[in-house]
């Protein structure tokens, strides 16, 4: 049986942001258990900065998954064409991201059930302890409790937002990458 390098490389993806995510949950948690405990507050930059980073870190990962599962398709199978390039680009993404949503749905239903809930209840002392304005605490602590009701459909909507993105990437790494594609359109005379 050949190794698809969609599937090789989103099972590699998917590690790396299991991973990823693990270590930001458990940085996250302990900032916040350290903050309940002294009775402080938090520099909210912290968190954005956190969220950030891990951003740009899954968003990497991906990219790189995508062109290099493409890369690797091309040297495979060298009667490649564009839509096979992005529909294999595309596969990468869909392994990727139900692998990596399937692994968080069973941590946070099955391995650690209580760890949202935990964090939601460390963010509304933290953000208590805060000096914000009343009114936009009880804003904040309304948008953090509307995130943890209903986990399902914040990652359907997380995976349908990650299908997305991940076939703008492949349509464009696919442009790219096709190179047979450019050789056919040099030449005037060969437009089929």
């Amino acid at each position: 049986m050949k190794k698809t390098p969609a599937i090789v490389y989103g099972l590699i993806g998917a590690a790396i942001i299991i991973v990823l995510g693990l270590v930001a949950q458990m940085y996250i948690t302990s900032v916040l258990e350290k903050a309940v405990a002294k009775g402080e507050s938090v520099s909210f930059m912290k968190f954005i900065g956190v969220g950030i980073l891990s951003f740009l870190i899954i968003a990497g990962v991906y990219i790189f998954c995508i062109i290099r599962s493409i890369k690797d398709y091309r040297k495979i199978n060298p009667n490649y064409n564009y839509g096979k390039l992005v529909g294999h680009g595309l596969l990468c993404t869909l392994v990727l991201a139900l692998v990596s949503t399937a692994f968080s749905l069973l941590y946070s239903q099955i391995i650690d059930p209580g760890a949202s809930k935990r964090n939601i209840e460390l963010t509304e002392k933290v953000i208590d302890n805060s000096s914000m304005p009343e009114e936009q605490k009880e804003k904040t602590l309304e948008s953090i409790r509307k995130q943890g009701d209903n986990p399902v459909a914040q990652t359907v909507k997380s995976l349908a937002i990650t299908l997305v993105c991940g076939l703008i990437i492949s349509l464009i790494a696919g442009s790219v990458l096709n190179k047979k594609g450019k050789e056919l359109s040099d030449n005037p005379n060969n437009l089929t």
